[in-house]
């Protein structure tokens, strides 16, 4: 048996259910390997098949941070995965919700009631980054590739729908604007098999991580994630000077939560940049105490 065989035969892994409102999440939380850290970390899941793709990875990077002594809370926001309630009714407004519900549930579980950290990728980076601006609870912030123009991003998504159009129609029988006009109108429009809704598109389109000055104080990472070489967003780096304690990196890594060839397991390069901002931040607070 390898060593990360063994460690992972060595810990907790507890599936949840937890309540919000009508709607029972599901979760899966790690518990810490050995004397804990006293870290508490809530990962906050991408938005639609970046989810599934994601997956593993999320799950890899939660087992390290176990093996280091931190609890981690991975769950299911509303009409996602295992969680109940219909993907057709969610918004920011309710992701937002089942996070702030989350980071209760993993403060009770960990004794961490007073403050827990925050990861997430793409739109899940950005909802987390939304949660450190309305709550007191969180620590330390993680932002993977996070979307930051929340229009440009539906607008992607849209453009998605287009491309099955033009597979099964051979033609584009509904615009962009039509798709939005039909949602405004109460329909949904189909988008990699999830019913988008208007309530949601609208209010992900609002989003614009660029402005500022941030409340949240705490340290943040922003890693962008893609190619050797490759310049530095201009989006990432207006998103860092928002902050007051932000550290910009970069990884090399294929982009995950896409369909692509290869199967990730593991994201080496970004695991390393994040545990090296992490090992950086435990370094500060032993030559503090």
């Amino acid at each position: 048996m390898d060593s990360h065989a063994a460690v992972t035969k060595s810990m907790t892994e507890k599936p949840m259910f937890f309540q919000n409102g009508v709607c029972r999440l599901f979760g899966l939380v790690h518990e810490p390997v050995g004397v804990p850290s006293g870290e508490a970390w809530l990962f906050c899941h991408p938005f639609i098949e970046e989810k599934l793709w994601a997956h593993r990875v999320y799950v890899s990077f939660a087992r390290i941070l176990a093996a280091r002594g931190a609890w981690v809370l991975r769950f299911d926001m509303m009409g996602n995965g295992d969680s109940e309630g219909r993907f057709s009714d969610i918004s920011v407004d309710t992701m937002l919700a089942d996070i702030d519900c989350a980071l209760n549930c993993l403060g009770r579980l960990s004794g961490a009631a007073h403050h827990a950290n925050l990861l997430g990728l793409r739109l899940g980076g950005t909802l987390a980054a939304l949660t450190a601006e309305r709550s007191s609870k969180v620590g330390k912030l993680i932002l993977w590739d996070p979307v930051v123009d929340g229009a440009k991003y539906m607008q992607e998504l849209l453009r998605s729908n287009l491309t099955t159009q033009s597979a099964v129609y051979k033609e584009i029988r509904y615009n962009r604007e039509t798709l939005v006009r039909m949602m405004r109108e109460g329909s949904t429009v189909n988008i990699d098999g999830y019913e988008l809704a208007y309530p949601c598109y609208e209010q992900v389109s609002a989003i614009n991580l660029k402005e500022g000055p941030k409340r949240f104080a705490g340290r943040c990472l922003i890693v962008q994630i893609g190619k050797e070489g490759q310049p530095i967003q201009p989006d990432l780096k207006a998103l860092q000077e928002t902050y007051q304690a932000a550290t910009l990196r970069t990884a090399v890594e294929e982009p995950f939560w896409k369909e692509i060839k290869r199967w990730y397991r593991a994201a080496p390069s970004l695991f390393e940049t994040t545990l090296g901002w992490m090992q950086h931040d435990e370094r500060s607070v032993s030559c503090n105490v």
